[in-house]
């Protein structure tokens, strides 16, 4: 099992990459993938701490796109930051020209903001295809959503890649693993075989975590509306190549 979209403290998640890492091996998965918003900077931690631990770590990251809407897309199995700011399909095309994997991040979600509708990924997927989505994810969303996305799923399949399950989590410990993908073999290499295969499954409720206490929820939330949209509009994240100070 693996948990492809989890966050620290490089951008909006509350804990170190080496906690994270620890928490996945706690967990009981064979690979996480570090995807911090619109940098890489935690991945060598996280890298070295999964040597330590037996955890494979997958180089990645969540790039917000252009606006209005900024869709949110996983680049997984990086090895360079993706500049935020472009078009969906010109992110998905950046993602895949130094061999990643682009896996749309929890989509048609009730808001307008970071999640891809049902009529914006229509059109995308005249022309392009993705590796796979977030068939599961623990972002906001209702039951008539899910059996919506389920259906566009069984539909699209062919240009929508594989089925992903991903906790989201910022937490660490607190929220890893709540959903995951199960995928055959064990670790990252095995892990993208299964991707670009097609041969993943995502798994919900893996782990039910008791969660932050309310008081990380909020600083949580400070840090991502707050610090992250600051190292955003100072150019410390979401530039290629540039590091938060």
């Amino acid at each position: 099992m693996a948990d492809p979209h989890a966050h620290t403290l490089a951008s909006d998640g509350l804990v170190a990459p080496r906690q994270l890492v620890a928490a996945a091996a706690a967990a009981g998965l064979s690979a996480v993938a570090v995807t911090d918003h619109d940098c890489m900077n935690g991945v060598a931690e996280a890298i070295e701490a999964g040597l330590e631990l037996g955890v494979d770590v997958v180089p990645g990251e969540e790039i917000t796109t252009a606006g209005p809407s900024k869709v949110h897309v996983l680049g997984l199995f990086l090895s360079g930051p993706v500049r935020m700011g472009m078009p969906v399909a010109d992110t998905i095309q950046a993602v895949h020209d130094q061999g990643g994997l682009a896996v749309l991040a929890h989509p048609f979600m009730p808001t307008y903001f970071a999640s891809i509708t049902p009529a914006a990924l229509r059109r995308l997927l005249v022309h392009h295809r993705v590796d796979g989505i977030e068939l599961r994810h623990t972002a906001v969303t209702t039951s008539a959503r899910v059996r919506q996305l389920d259906a566009f799923y069984r539909l699209h399949r062919d240009r929508l890649g594989a089925a992903i399950g991903s906790s989201d989590s910022h937490f660490g410990a607190h929220d890893l693993a709540r959903t995951v993908t199960v995928f055959p073999g064990r670790g990252a290499a095995e892990l993208r075989a299964a991707i670009e295969a097609g041969r993943t499954t995502p798994m919900e409720h893996y782990l039910s975590p008791a969660g932050p206490p309310l008081t990380d929820r909020l600083r949580q939330q400070a840090r991502s509306m707050g610090w992250l949209t600051w190292q955003r509009f100072r150019g410390k994240v979401g530039r290629e190549g540039v590091a938060p100070a």
